[in-house]
Parts: structure tokens; C-alpha cells; sequence
């Protein structure tokens, strides 16, 4: 078989990147003819299955199903993480899904797992070590003959049974991740909402807070942040039970998921000032030379007005100039902390987005997980979703 013969059939979920893997390996394999469909539509058993997942977590057992109705007539099929590029914990995540296959399938235990950036946002796509391998699997005699074993019962017998469609993935799976991108829209659309809102109206009243009530408008935000949280539990609760509704599956099943996914506020305590020494003298020698300013004006303005009263018009510029004086300082500092306030609230809101994001992400991938399990009753300890990687990993597509 020479290598134009060569049969790639690259599969993986949506937004895993396999349009960019195709258009890359076009680059660096052109004697490989590169399929993006399910290899049972081919005429003959593919010589190699590229299983394409993102870097952004790990796998999910209905999204390996769409690898596995693929991979079922190759006899190479190679693990690719994409994505590498937006994602530093890209490794940790390819050997959690290599531990998770292997889990799910004792035959994919030995199969090979590389990381790709097909299409980066800087530099050159990183391919060479994804095309090495291919090239040295092609290389393998044992892998042309076992292809053209499959491929003998493959071969159609009829104009109609070469136009055959390709089978569908199954209905479960995609119906199931169909139903929680939709719940993960609404829930993701809920937090931002809601984050907006509460940051317009904890500003609003941070520009009118009053001398010494920065203690109070904290209290009212710890108040505001335990508020969100309970609501946000609520509404993911309450998004999760239809979505179990709508599948028809145990609610349940997810709940107990879900445990170990919970978590508490976000730490958005208000870190302390720094020292302002430097610019309390500054504004103190400031309001001491504006009241000094006035004192005069005022003192002198008396004395021309009623040239016998000099010593009282001295007087009273003296105490115009140092209450002047003292609401300067005391306005600019009230200024100050309004500011501080101010950006505080707006750190809090991006924290809570974050948390709300992480929990949603945590949370749905929990119940597909558990979902999945029950929906194919091999439910396995593999299965379960490390918390780490959706906290650390999940969220990290976000730009705040």
C-alpha cells in the first residue's frame, strides 16, 4: 500500500478542533487522505482514527461514544489533545483522559495520547509530533495487513450501499449534551445577569457612602456575595431537575455527583489599605495653606469693610480658614475611600462570575458524567470527575 492509500478518520465532539487537526495534517500528511466522517461510512476500514478532545477538561463518557462508533474497524487509534496552546494544564488533562478511556475500555489502555495546537493564536501550528508517530505506525507491515483484513467485509456491494449514509451517533448522547449546552447558556446568561445588576447597585451605593460607613457597606456585600451564592445553588438546582426531567433520568444519580462539587463563597474579603502617611501630610500642608489662603482673605476683607474691627475680622478668617480646612482633608479622604470602595465592588463581581462560571461548569459536568453512567449501566469509580480539573481547567477559557 503506498501512502496515498493511507485512510485517517479524525473524530471528537464539536468545538474539539478537528476542522483545525484536518486543515493542519493537510499541511504535513498530503499523501494522506484525511476524513472528517464516521468510519463506518467508509468502503473500507481506516488505517488510523485520530480521537480528537479538547485541552479544556477532561473527557466525557457521552463524547468518547462518537470515538468509539469510529474506532471500531481501525486497528490504530491515537488519542490528540487540542488545544495546547490556550492551556497549560493541557497535560494533566490528557492523563486523566488517558486514565479515563482506559476505564471505559480495556483496549484503548495501550493506546498513544499526543498533544497538538492546531491552529494557535501565535506561531506555528505544533503537529511534528502527532505526524512522527503517524508516519512510524504507517511504517508497520502487521498494520497494512490487519487494514486489509477489515477492510475485505467492508467493501460495498452496491452503488446504493456506497451512497449509504453515515450512522449517527447515538441518540442518548447527543440528545443528552444537546439538553445541558442549553442549560449551560441559560445558567452561564443567569450569572453575568445577575453579577451586572448587583455590581450597578453595590456602586451606587459606594459613591454615597458617609464618613466612617465603610464597615457597613462591607457587611452589606458579605450579605449580598451569601445571597448570590444561595441563589446561584437554587437556579442550578432547579435547571438541573429539568434537565433530568427532560432526558427522563434519575435526579438522584446527579445529587450524589454533584456532593463533592460544592463548594463555598468565594474569599472576597477586602484586602487592607495601604499606608497613606505620605499622603496624609501632603494633604495636610495642602489644607493648611487653603485655610491659610482663606484666613487672610477673609481677615483683610473685614479690615477694609470696617477698619475698626481688625482684630475680629482677624479672628473669624482664622476660623473660616481652619474649617476650610479641615472639610478639604476630610473630603478628599471620604473621596478616597468612596474610590477604593469602588474598585473593591468591581473585583468582587468579577470573583463571583468566576465562581458562578466554575460552579456551573463543575456542576453540569457532574451530572453528564453521573447521566452518562447510568444511561450505559457501567457505572465505575474511573468515572468519577476530579474537581480540580474542572475549577482549574474549565474556567480558564474565560478572560476576565
Amino acid at each position: 500500500m503506498t501512502a496515498a492509500d493511507r485512510v485517517v478518520v479524525v473524530v471528537g465532539p464539536p468545538l474539539s478542533g478537528v476542522s483545525a487537526v484536518i486543515a493542519g495534517l493537510h499541511m504535513k500528511l498530503p499523501e494522506v487522505t484525511l476524513v472528517e466522517a464516521d468510519a463506518l461510512a467508509l468502503e473500507r476500514a481506516p488505517d488510523a482514527v485520530l480521537a480528537v478532545v479538547s485541552a479544556v477538561a477532561p473527557v466525557t463518557r457521552s463524547d468518547w461514544t462518537l470515538v468509539e462508533q469510529a474506532a471500531g474497524r481501525s486497528n490504530l487509534v491515537v488519542g490528540v489533545v487540542s488545544k495546547t496552546d490556550a492551556h497549560r494544564g493541557w497535560r494533566d488533562v490528557m492523563e486523566a483522559d488517558r486514565t479515563l478511556v482506559a476505564g471505559w475500555d480495556e483496549r484503548a489502555a495501550g493506546m498513544s495520547w499526543v498533544g497538538v495546537a492546531a491552529a494557535p493564536d501565535l506561531g506555528d501550528p505544533r503537529l511534528d509530533e502527532l505526524v512522527v508517530l503517524l508516519r512510524e505506525r504507517f511504517a508497520d507491515p502487521d498494520l497494512h495487513r490487519r487494514s486489509q483484513l477489515w477492510s475485505i467485509p467492508c467493501r460495498p456491494r452496491s452503488e446504493q450501499v456506497r451512497r449509504r449514509p453515515p450512522i449517527p451517533a447515538a441518540p442518548g448522547a447527543v440528545v443528552m449534551k444537546s439538553v445541558l449546552q442549553r442549560t449551560r447558556l441559560r445558567l452561564l446568561r443567569f450569572v453575568r445577569d445577575r453579577c451586572s445588576a448587583l455590581r450597578g447597585e453595590l456602586r451606587d451605593i459606594a459613591a454615597a457612602v458617609p464618613v466612617g460607613g465603610s464597615a457597613d457597606f462591607e457587611a452589606l456585600v458579605l450579605v449580598k456575595v451569601d445571597r448570590f451564592v444561595l441563589d446561584l445553588d437554587e437556579e442550578v438546582d432547579r435547571a438541573v431537575d429539568v434537565a433530568a426531567a427532560t432526558l427522563r433520568l434519575d435526579r438522584r444519580a446527579a445529587i450524589r455527583a454533584e456532593l463533592a462539587m460544592r463548594d463555598g463563597p468565594p474569599d472576597v474579603s477586602r484586602s487592607a489599605a495601604s499606608s497613606r502617611g505620605l499622603e496624609g501630610r501632603l494633604m495636610a500642608v495642602l489644607g493648611v495653606g487653603f485655610g491659610l489662603g482663606i484666613a487672610l482673605a477673609a481677615s483683610r476683607l473685614l479690615a477694609g469693610v470696617a477698619p475698626g474691627l481688625s482684630v475680629a475680622g482677624l479672628a473669624a478668617g482664622a476660623a473660616a480658614g481652619l474649617t476650610l480646612m479641615v472639610w478639604v482633608v476630610r473630603a478628599r479622604g471620604l473621596l478616597h475611600e468612596r474610590a477604593l470602595l469602588d474598585r473593591w465592588v468591581a473585583e468582587v463581581a468579577a470573583a463571583l462570575r468566576w465562581h458562578g462560571e466554575a460552579v456551573i461548569a463543575e456542576r453540569l459536568l457532574a451530572a453528564e458524567s453521573a447521566w452518562a453512567q447510568l444511561d450505559s449501566g457501567r457505572a465505575s469509580a474511573t468515572n468519577s470527575v476530579d474537581p480540580r480539573w474542572t475549577r482549574e481547567y474549565v474556567t480558564d477559557q474565560y478572560d476576565w
